[in-house]
């Protein structure tokens, strides 16, 4: 019973070791529907982040493509991520709350996350307690896990006022048809969302920011060899660096 014991500890041991130090060959990559970083159009992958990943792989010499990125919901995918070994997500943003969840390469700035809302609705929100105060409970749309629900609760939001939503496009008909008051997201990708869906985004505005400029990152399971993250950082600050980065972004403008 000992002996048997003591193989089950080493075959996990021997286990965890092995999944720790998978290669960036070896890493599940995934991401969402999140334009314009990340989409599908067409059966295609696109978006900022795709292709920047793509540059990163060939860098590193890695043979893969876009089609080798798996589109998920983003609560299933953040799940995956925290629970299993060898995988990544993109594009994250880095909070306070998930900094030590995982590890991370980056930064691409990206446009700021904060409370959208219809300038009809004449918010003029100074505070989080205005919003509050102002927002009735269960009209805060947010799509769970997403960076625009963990930066309005770090910021001391009331999660009263949350109504989840399981994707972008979704949380943008809802905040079109009145069923929500406000909704905390990517000012970016809502605007892009807008268009998509022929929403006069003219309508719209940002009316309380929750941060100055987004920061978009991959991130990865945290127990990810820090080898592996050590040349995924290398390889995009080169990028940066050659102008390549500012280039794919200005596709997208």
């Amino acid at each position: 019973m000992i002996f048997l014991r003591s193989l089950f500890i080493c075959l996990s041991l021997l286990i965890s070791s092995i999944a720790s130090g998978q290669t960036v060959q070896e890493i599940t990559w995934m991401t969402e529907e999140y334009p314009p970083l990340n989409y599908t159009k067409n059966g295609l992958r696109k978006g900022i982040f795709v292709e920047v990943l793509v540059e990163i792989w060939k860098k590193l010499g890695i043979e893969a493509s876009a089609d080798d990125i798996q589109v998920l919901p983003w609560a299933r995918s953040y799940r995956i991520l925290e629970s299993t070994p060898g995988t990544a997500l993109f594009a994250m943003s880095r909070t306070e709350g998930r900094e030590s969840l995982f590890k991370w390469v980056g930064p691409i700035n990206i446009t700021p996350i904060g409370i959208i809302a219809k300038k009809s609705k004449n918010f003029n929100f100074q505070s989080i307690e205005q919003i509050n105060q102002r927002i009735p409970s269960g009209k805060l749309g947010v799509v769970r896990s997403d960076s625009g629900e963990h930066y309005f609760l770090d910021k001391a939001g009331s999660s009263e006022l949350i109504d989840y939503h399981p994707t972008g496009e979704l949380l943008i008909k809802m905040l079109d048809k009145d069923r929500v008051e406000a909704i905390s997201y990517s000012y970016g990708t809502a605007l892009f969302l807008m268009r998509d869906n022929n929403i006069d985004s003219s309508e719209y505005s940002l009316v309380y920011p929750l941060t100055e400029q987004g920061q978009g990152w991959f991130g990865f399971n945290r127990e990810t060899n820090p080898k592996t993250i050590v040349l995924i950082q290398k390889a995009l600050d080169e990028l940066i660096v050659e102008g390549v980065i500012e280039k794919i972004q200005a596709n997208y403008r």
